[in-house]
């Protein structure tokens, strides 16, 4: 787990990480903050395949797993600045491997109150910020609650609801600060959306407990208060791809709502998301009631990609804005894994490879495991 790999695979190298960084304002009161993001993590923490029981690797070269990305995280902090970098997540956390599952039904943390192995990584690397997925649901709400109370960050989640009292089930936002010396604070305010999907995937876990209400409608409602509470940049989390479609009928929100909450929600600079498992370096979306240009990325899926926004803001008035943003996206195969975080998730990977190699059934015929990182397939009966 620890090899590193030459070959570079989407849009930019590490090599690529060092774009200076402002070490305090500027003549032209001008300065550099820079937010970090992932997206469908689905469980994994080592680049390791465990259906394969063998090293994680793809046609593409890629690697996965949270510990590949602690040291593009490292990297960024130590060039950039840590009280100038954030880091944040769009959901899809605690399902989608077998280690996820192991502590989600064989040892449900729940019930032992061992730390959730998610929750184990991601407290180490230090995020500030995670926004619930549809998958988050996929094991109940006990489970979901005690993830969230071992979290260190805020999980976010503002569109989902109680059913009755329409009050939010989760916390919808945070603001951090970002001091600048001999300057007033930067302050970003991160807003997180969930999928609307999840009434219809897992009904039998929120049917009259939760409702899921619509990305745009809960932004709009929520980046007024966000910039109100004195907000210079606000990030939206969303777990909602960006093409305006729905891959489910009927009266449920927009599933893929991320480009439209871009384009007619005023007071949004940059949307990082999630859910449709793309690479989006970079995009921009006009909004149709200001004009500005909000920006866009979304990071893949696994922890193969790394987002990286960069924005500028300038002092005016007393104010700072945001005058230049940019993003792109980082490939994990270009690093090494972080040991210290292979040393953090030794006890509970070893479990997980000790449980799925034990022998439970046979099969005359092959059972193929290639789908079931993302859905139900035969051999997880099995499981």
């Amino acid at each position: 787990m620890h090899r590193k790999k030459l070959t570079v695979v989407g849009v930019v190298a590490v090599a690529a990480l060092a774009v200076p960084a402002t070490a305090s304002a500027s003549p032209d009161k001008s300065v550099t903050v820079t937010v970090m993001g992932t997206s469908d993590l689905h469980g994994n923490t080592v680049n390791w395949d465990y259906f394969k029981n063998a090293e994680f690797t793809d046609s593409r070269g890629n690697d996965v797993g949270l510990a590949k990305v602690s040291t593009l995280v490292s990297k960024i902090r130590a060039e950039r600045g840590a009280d100038r970098t954030l880091l944040f997540d769009s959901g899809d956390t605690i399902q989608g491997t077998p280690l996820a599952y192991y502590y989600a039904k064989i040892e449900p943390v729940n019930e032992t109150g061992e730390l959730h192995p998610m929750a184990r990584a991601m407290n180490a690397i230090g995020y500030d910020a995670v926004t619930l997925g549809n998958h988050e649901f996929n094991y109940g709400l006990p489970l979901l609650a005690t993830w969230v109370e071992q979290m260190r960050a805020p999980v976010l989640g503002a569109n989902a609801v109680h059913a009755k009292s329409g009050r939010p089930a989760y916390q919808p936002f945070t603001i951090k600060t970002m001091r600048i010396k001999g300057e007033r604070p930067v302050k970003v305010g991160v807003l997180g959306l969930t999928n609307p999907g999840v009434a219809i995937w897992d009904k039998a876990n929120v049917a009259g407990r939760l409702r899921f209400t619509d990305l745009v409608q809960s932004a709009k409602k929520w980046v007024p208060v966000i910039r109100g509470l004195g907000a210079d940049v606000v990030v939206v989390t969303a777990h909602a791809g960006d093409n305006g479609m729905s891959s489910y009928g009927g009266d449920l929100p927009i599933e893929n709502a991320s480009a439209m909450v871009a384009e007619q929600v005023p007071g949004v600079d940059a949307v990082l998301f999630g859910h449709a498992h793309n690479e989006v370096a970079q995009k921009f979306v006009t909004n149709k009631v200001t004009g500005r240009q909000v920006l866009l990325t979304e990071p893949g899926r696994w922890g193969q990609r790394l987002s990286v926004l960069d924005f500028r803001l300038t002092k005016q008035r007393g104010r700072w804005v945001v005058t230049g943003k940019s993003s792109t996206t980082l490939n994990t195969n270009t690093v090494d894994e972080d040991p210290k975080i292979v040393a953090l998730m030794k006890e509970q990977h070893d479990t997980t490879v000790k449980y799925v190699n034990t022998v439970v059934a046979q099969s005359k015929e092959q059972l193929s495991a290639a789908e079931s990182p993302y859905k139900d397939t035969a051999i997880l009966d099995y499981m």
